[in-house]
């Protein structure tokens, strides 16, 4: 999904931008650390020193990351324009797929999913697939995504998308189902949550992982995004509070005031709860 061209940054010359760049160099020294200490047989020799070692890398990387999202937060204009979705840079996509994924289940999940796609113009007599009425949201909720960020935004519907995968039948008859039981309770915002992680993530892997590739090597620029990914959803995951969305209207300004003040808490988290 998305361009294919070479991504360029959006922010070079703002000053918070360099200090993106150092902290997400900083993470894969960290990252080079430990994979050399996993392979050194005389480190492991000594089990304290190991353990100690180990503990002092993971603690680096992760500050490294949070720092490498609050500073690409700042070189974008802040958290407060980011999650408003006022900057061109980072969030405004982001922002906007999140809408209209939330908006758009709630339609499928008051009309059905034969109704909806009817409404769309989509052939049903010969019936559909899982896979094709995903691929036609990917599609459909991809349409209007514009701007330097759009890779991201498109990036993050894919894993939400394919995460439905595993729930939904083959040919789709427990569709409806699976929808309506997200709709009706806190998994909704679940889901939203890990886009806009996994958004978040997608502009780090795009401005960086050709760099520490570079730099550092394809190993260690994969297992150093790789963990990064794994720490954002997991922060994202731990940092869910449970909150009550079942009796929200998704396709108003109630659904689209609780994305962005939802945007605004998980940009807090990822930035290690700092502006």
């Amino acid at each position: 999904m998305g361009t294919s061209h070479r991504h360029k940054p959006g922010v070079l010359g703002e000053p918070n931008w360099g200090s993106t760049s150092s902290s997400m160099t900083s993470a894969a020294k960290a990252e080079e650390k430990a994979d050399a200490l996993e392979h050194s047989q005389s480190a492991q020799t000594n089990k304290k020193q190991y353990e100690s070692l180990q503990k002092r890398y993971a603690n680096a990387f992760r500050r490294n990351y949070h720092k490498t999202v609050r500073n690409l937060v700042r070189a974008a204009g802040g958290r407060e324009k980011v999650s408003k979705g006022s900057s061109r840079v980072l969030g405004h996509a982001g922002l906007a797929v999140a809408r209209d994924i939330t908006s758009t289940f709630a339609d499928i999940a008051s009309k059905g999913i034969d109704n909806w796609l009817t409404e769309k113009g989509i052939n049903l007599k010969n019936g559909r697939s899982c896979l094709e009425i995903l691929d036609f949201l990917r599609q459909y909720l991809s349409a209007n995504v514009v701007g330097m960020d759009e890779t991201a935004a498109n990036d993050a519907l894919q894993h939400v998308l394919e995460k439905f995968e595993g729930d939904i039948n083959e040919d789709a008859s427990n569709f409806d189902d699976v929808l309506n039981s997200i709709m009706s309770s806190n998994a909704i915002v679940e889901i939203i949550d890990e886009f806009m992680g996994i958004y978040i993530f997608s502009h780090l892997s795009q401005n960086f992982q050709e760099k520490i590739e570079h730099d550092r090597g394809t190993n260690i620029s994969e297992s150093t995004m790789s963990d990064i990914k794994g720490l954002i959803l997991d922060d994202v995951r731990r940092g869910y509070n449970g909150h009550t969305s079942a009796e929200i209207d998704w396709t108003g300004k109630e659904g689209h005031d609780f994305i962005q003040k939802e945007f605004n808490r998980i940009i807090y988290i990822l930035c290690g709860d700092e502006d």
